[in-house]
């Protein structure tokens, strides 16, 4: 086996185990938090304070991603992720249980931008798109997977044993990570870390960003889409429950159906490879967005909700896939950890503060109502945002006043 395919192989089994753990974790702590609290908006803090720390962390991490060993901080952050939601269903109180939810989050986000800025040291650039939508296709494969064994675990053994799951493939996820081949690390020398300091290397960041205009273009589309996406996300399970009345074990095959969509969207991208990837963004978005209308306006049944999911699925992973993978390409590589760090933190921003809102809307608004018109109002914005042609260029601008802090090289 070469190195490539090594890395290839180590890269999908690890993040696809660490996906069947997410959706343990996930159905569980919604599930869980749900039946404490019957409230919608408890389900929303519980969502926010996952999402929070990109907030916080992102671009902040982007900048020491760039200057530290991104394998080795990857493991270091999938242990101690696989510790912190271990505990939260030990936790005697829901606010103790949103605090260890933010804390797993926080760690998990550093890994998880971490892993994206060394993914294009481990496959050729022009190769990427590829390797993304081949990895996402087995990724997604869990989706499918996972929230069908989720809600059979949680209805015969409970909450917890979900969470067990969970930790269990943060440390298998650990040790894929510590078994890939990369480029040696070499860290920066005490002079180079005077000249480079962190403020300088953020704002440098943040600058070459802006200037990237296919970059910002997508950033800019799936913050919008995210806007509403967050708000679906907490009323989701409630409108599943409260108005289509589904059971536990059916909300399972829900959220299945939206990892059957996610797979089967990466695997139809491993034949995009000669068309924009940014139109990908925006059509994505643009269906997504009217997908959701069409689901507060026409659906009645479980039946229908799952075609529609499944639907929401392929169009979600298009743009998601898309969007990486133009950074990954089109950005230069002494920046890339910044610049995925403030992908990370614009993309979450619109989804912790539509969750934010999503208990205290439902108050003025119907459930259907905020699907209607919020996806409506969201697929007119993204249109707008999508009227101007922007062409990939030949090579990707370097700013003459650059630094780098952290040297990858070839071993």
């Amino acid at each position: 086996m070469t190195e490539l395919q090594r890395n290839f192989w180590l890269t999908l089994i690890g993040r696809s185990i660490s996906r069947l753990g997410n959706t343990f974790h996930f159905l569980a702590l919604s599930l869980m938090i749900y039946a404490k609290t019957e409230s919608a908006l408890s389900v929303g803090q519980a969502m926010v304070a996952t999402t929070l720390p990109m907030l916080i962390v992102g671009p902040l991490a982007g900048v020491w991603i760039d200057r530290l060993d991104k394998r080795k901080l990857a493991v270091i952050c999938e242990i101690l992720r696989g510790l912190t939601v271990l505990a939260i269903p030990f936790m005697p109180d829901v606010r103790l249980m949103y605090l260890f939810a933010f804390l797993s989050s926080m760690i998990g986000n550093i890994s998880n931008t971490a892993q994206s800025a060394l993914t294009p040291q481990l496959f050729p650039r022009e190769e990427l798109l590829g390797y993304n939508a081949k990895i996402q296709t087995a990724i997604q494969t869990m989706g499918i997977v996972g929230p069908i064994l989720a809600g059979l675990v949680v209805s015969m053994w409970g909450y917890t044993a979900a969470f067990v799951v969970d930790f269990a493939t943060f440390v298998l996820s650990a040790l894929t990570l510590a078994l890939l081949i990369v480029p040696k690390w070499i860290a920066p020398s005490d002079t180079e870390r005077e000249k480079s300091q962190f403020w300088r290397e953020l704002s440098e960041g943040a600058t070459y960003m802006v200037r990237q205009p296919r970059v910002m273009n997508a950033i800019l589309i799936m913050f919008t889409a995210m806007a509403l996406s967050g708000m679906f996300n907490v009323l989701f399970i409630v409108f599943s429950k409260d108005i289509i009345a589904v059971t536990d074990r059916q909300f399972g095959w829900l959220e299945a159906g939206i990892g059957i969509g996610l797979a089967l969207g990466a695997f139809l991208m491993n034949f995009a490879k000669r068309i924009d990837l940014l139109l990908f963004v925006r059509l994505g978005m643009i269906v997504d967005a009217l997908l959701i209308s069409a689901l507060g306006y026409l659906v009645h049944s479980f039946y229908a909700e799952w075609v529609v999911v499944v639907g929401f699925g392929v169009c979600t992973v298009f743009a998601m896939i898309a969007a990486a993978t133009i950074i990954q390409t089109e950005t230069d590589p002494q920046y890339m950890g910044r610049v995925m760090g403030f992908y990370d933190t614009i993309f979450m921003a619109g989804t912790v503060l539509s969750m934010a809102l999503a208990g205290v809307v439902e108050t003025v608004f119907t459930v259907r109502e905020i699907f209607i018109y919020g996806g409506l109002v969201t697929a007119g914005l993204i249109a707008l945002l999508s009227l101007k042609r922007l062409p990939k260029a030949a090579e990707t601008p370097v700013p003459a006043s650059s630094s780098s802090s952290a040297v990858e090289s070839a071993s």
